[in-house]
């Protein structure tokens, strides 16, 4: 039972995730991410970066977290920089990906893309004026942005083949095997109830910031495996009328701003940002915004509605 709706959910994802990661590798073979980089760089100076940095920016916004990740390692930066870098991303990254799965799951998709996209903005201004201790000028060579910003076409095959390795090796494997184990592991924790006692030892956290208990699984899972997973676990709640509107946008708002915390933190941590500035603001912010909307969305009285399905 468990594996089935893993797999129901995995379909359901890819319905959006597909469409959309073939949008984002057809932007990499165009000037567009180039762009967008090279009208960022003069704007580094204020979060105390380079203006290289840009693009480390923009594919993780445009593309997804480890696009970003791939930049960063390409730029000389010191720790207080990099850990800066680093905050901002973990903040607002796969932007598009993971706003169409907000909308998706009938989130308010609009409001946290701009929560998210302002807090990173806002956190790197902030950060910066704590730990950089000297802001660089100028902004990037616009050659060296082009040459690591866009993909060189070299043809039909190469580039269809790069597509398919992606989509299905690389994204849709992953997400049907992580999926499939979560909902195995969830079936087993009701079942031997393993699961009511982790949604007590966290319910405190979960009513400070207004949400149910219903959507206490959600927002673990999401914590812990990031927000394509953790939607796939909401979309099942929806399904069996556990959500409604309000508690799905609280959710989504937690994981848009802290999410996949062991994961992503150890990768950073790893190029060498500081753990504390990269981990504590978010929970911070994530708690503080939720809480403030959980006061100021209204209650959905019509009753929890399906995640839309296209075709369905």
């Amino acid at each position: 039972m468990g594996a089935w709706h893993g797999v129901r959910a995995f379909l359901k994802l890819m319905l959006i995730v597909a469409p959309v990661y073939t949008l984002v590798t057809f932007l990499k073979y165009t000037p567009v991410i180039r762009v967008f980089a090279e009208f960022m760089a003069p704007l580094m100076k204020h979060f105390g970066l380079p203006g290289e940095a840009a693009l480390a920016i923009i594919l993780g916004n445009i593309v997804n977290l480890y696009a970003g990740l791939g930049a960063i390692t390409a730029l000389k930066i010191t720790t207080a920089q990099l850990t800066v870098l680093s905050l901002m991303l973990l903040l607002s990254h796969s932007q598009i990906l993971e706003t169409a799965v907000f909308f998706q799951i009938r989130a308010k998709w609009w409001l946290l893309w701009a929560i998210r996209l302002v807090l990173s903005f806002a956190a790197g201004i902030g950060l910066s004026r704590l730990i950089v201790k000297s802001v660089p000028a100028g902004a990037a060579d616009a050659a060296r942005l082009a040459q690591m910003a866009q993909m060189r076409y070299v043809g039909m095959g190469p580039a269809l083949g790069n597509w398919a390795r992606g989509l299905l090796l690389d994204t849709g494997v992953k997400m049907l095997l992580v999926l499939v184990a979560i909902f195995i592991i969830l079936e087993l924790g009701r079942r031997y109830g393993l699961l009511e006692k982790v949604l007590r030892a966290i319910g405190a956290v979960t009513r400070f910031i207004g949400l149910k208990p219903e959507a206490g699984m959600p927002w673990l899972a999401g914590n812990v495996f990031g927000i394509v997973f953790g939607a796939g676990v909401v979309i099942e709640s929806v399904r069996e009328g556990q959500l409604d509107s309000k508690q799905v946008t609280l959710v989504a708002t937690f994981l848009a701003l802290c999410h996949g915390l062991f994961e992503d933190t150890a990768i950073f941590m790893v190029l060498g940002a500081n753990m504390f500035w990269i981990l504590v603001p978010r929970i911070v912010l994530a708690v503080a915004v939720t809480w403030v909307l959980s006061k100021v969305l209204r209650d959905d009285r019509g009753g929890a509605k399906p995640p839309m399905v296209p075709g369905s």
